[in-house]
């Protein structure tokens, strides 16, 4: 991780849970973090918890929705910190409507937040790269095994659906960069199950349940980037020991 030491990476989702969790383990290897979620509250606490790490932590507050937003926010990171080398494209949401009970404006809002937001921050990342000449930069979609697999439950099926065009599209950039003989790398990184601060009491309560850790997440971030210039990690599945769910 050295190489990355002072180099400028975007976190979405850095508020809380995954999120959070990379952007601590990203301070700590000594990047320069700029840190996105809703909840601004958060993101200064999160500020003054990592003050003294090697990195360097800088947050707003956007509304990853708004494609507006999303193109202040390069400019805003560009601006402020010179470049932007590293894109973890994490924030997203978990929701178990059922199908029979889902409307187009929550399937949108589902679809917006965990698909399209990072289509257009991917977009706008690779596009600044390619103005500032960088060409080992890396984007890292967190993605899940839902999508990959029909994952249970079933009612989830907006979200499931978001997670494989994920996976779809991850793929799909991945080549577009290649014909272009870009070095620029981009994974699908795929938990499972996965304890959160909204998911802990819940998933704790299931007897003999297995699930993966926050940091575990972070962990395969640092291994991801981490890799030489020539080895590039298409997806990253992970799970813990003895997981059922999917």
């Amino acid at each position: 991780m050295e190489r990355w030491r002072d180099r400028v990476a975007i976190v979405t989702g850095a508020s809380s849970g995954i999120g959070k969790a990379i952007a601590v383990a990203l301070l700590k290897s000594g990047m320069i973090v700029v840190g996105i979620a809703r909840r601004e509250d958060l993101l200064k606490k999160l500020s003054e918890e990592v003050d003294s790490y090697r990195g360097k932590f800088y947050y707003k507050s956007f509304d990853i929705r708004n494609e507006k937003h999303i193109t202040e926010c390069i400019q805003w990171t560009v601006t402020t910190c010179g470049s932007i080398d590293v894109l973890i494209n994490n924030a997203g949401v978990y929701d178990e409507t059922e199908l029979v009970d889902e409307s187009m404006d929550h399937g949108k809002m589902i679809m917006e937040t965990n698909y399209l937001a990072g289509c257009i921050f991917t977009k706008e990342v690779i596009n600044e790269m390619k103005l500032k000449g960088i060409d080992n930069g890396h984007i890292i979609n967190i993605n899940s095994v839902a999508g990959h697999y029909r994952a249970e439950p079933i009612k989830a099926l907006i979200h499931n659906a978001s997670k494989h065009c994920i996976t779809l599209t991850t793929d799909s950039i991945r080549r577009m960069l290649v014909n272009e003989g870009s070095k620029i790398k981009i994974t699908s990184l795929s938990p499972g199950v996965t304890i959160k601060e909204s998911t802990e009491q819940q998933l704790k309560s299931i007897p003999d349940m297995t699930y993966l850790e926050t940091q575990d997440i972070a962990n395969a971030t640092l291994y991801i980037l981490g890799t030489p210039p020539n080895v590039q990690v298409c997806e990253l599945t992970i799970r813990s020991v003895g997981e059922t769910m999917y």
